[in-house]
């Protein structure tokens, strides 16, 4: 199966989210950790006037360092001790929680005799990373203190592990926050990265506070959505990745199984409406190659039945033209099946320069 990436559609979406964010002050943080920093989209989404770039593994920004591209790159998540001298060597500035991490991101900056800036991640709610908001002043005024760091600011993450979404008051408390932090330190931030694609929805409505000033956005920027909120973005393109895999096996088949039913491959417990018989196809591609129920067919009449570790079904009973054994079927792929798909080793992965 393979995967295939339209940059000519990415670049004009990144426009567009640069230049919905413009007017009210937010800097563009695109994320492209989904595409494990395909330095082809990544050059896409800079032409597209993005300046930063925001990845969450050193791997992927390694591979965008190795095509040549010299961009300040935000690191996502937090950096392991492990990691602190690839961190200040390869990239700009990085999201921080822990006081040790500083001190050591401190020693790595000092021994290459550079500066690394840093933002202090502060705890909002979805009990993902973040330092406690009470907590907060002190590790912030560690940052400015140590030498080799610039505090540049701080950030807030939601929507992430527990699905707490973004509302205009956990982003009000948020702001407050800033304000009274830089009260304390008697300075203004340079950054307040207050969010990520599903944020975008309060810029839309006039309802994000004038304190943040950058998201970092992701599925706004590669796919042109907001599957959280399902609001329409000001993005041109949403079909900007398609999955496409060969029928290997096209058979008339009763639709409900015969025999006692328990967990699957994957240990999920399905339910199987008796239809009658229909016709199936079978496709070379599984769970293994992406996340297949994020697939949605293009063709008219087909529709995705179910799949396991290296087979999809699909039932083809009104498929318009009829599918044929040895054809590609196409998918709209959606943001988690590429971020699955892009990863695996058993997906082809496919940049069309064709543009729009």
């Amino acid at each position: 199966m393979r995967i295939v990436a339209d940059t000519g559609k990415i670049s004009a979406n990144a426009r567009a989210i640069v230049e919905l964010c413009a007017p009210h002050g937010i800097e563009l943080a695109a994320v492209t950790k989904c595409v494990c920093g395909e330095p082809e989209l990544v050059r896409a989404i800079l032409a597209g006037g993005v300046r930063t770039i925001a990845e969450s593994r050193l791997d992927n920004i390694r591979r965008i360092r190795a095509a040549g591209i010299d961009c300040d790159v935000l690191l996502l998540r937090l950096p392991a001790l492990s990691e602190v001298h690839d961190v200040v060597t390869l990239t700009q500035c990085s999201l921080n929680s822990e006081a040790d991490t500083l001190r050591a991101l401190s020693a790595a900056a000092g021994r290459r005799r550079a500066t690394h800036s840093v933002l202090i991640i502060i705890e909002s709610g979805d009990r993902r990373e973040g330092v406690m908001p009470e907590d907060a002043l002190a590790l912030c005024r560690l940052a400015e203190d140590l030498p080799g760091l610039d505090l540049a600011g701080v950030a807030s993450s939601l929507n992430c592990l527990c699905g707490v979404l973004p509302t205009p008051e956990n982003m009000r408390a948020f702001s407050v926050l800033v304000e009274s932090l830089e009260r304390d330190l008697g300075r203004r931030f340079r950054i307040v990265s207050g969010g990520h694609t599903n944020n975008l929805r309060f810029l839309m409505s006039g309802d994000i506070p004038a304190r943040v000033d950058q998201l970092r956005v992701g599925e706004g920027v590669l796919f042109g959505t907001d599957e959280i909120s399902e609001v329409s973005l000001p993005a041109p393109y949403t079909d900007t990745f398609k999955a496409y895999a060969e029928v290997i096996e096209i058979k008339d088949k009763p639709s409900a199984p015969d025999g006692e039913i328990g967990p699957d491959a994957f240990l999920r417990l399905n339910e199987w409406p008796d239809l009658g018989v229909r016709r199936r196809a079978i496709l070379a591609m599984g769970e293994i190659d992406l996340s297949v129920r994020f697939l949605k067919p293009t063709r008219p009449g087909v529709t995705l039945v179910g799949a396991s570790s290296d087979h999809t079904v699909v039932d083809v009973t009104d498929a318009d033209p009829p599918v044929r054994l040895g054809e590609e079927l196409e998918f709209d792929a959606r943001y988690t099946a590429v971020a699955v798909g892009w990863s695996s080793t058993c997906a082809t992965h496919v940049v069309a320069r064709h543009g729009t």
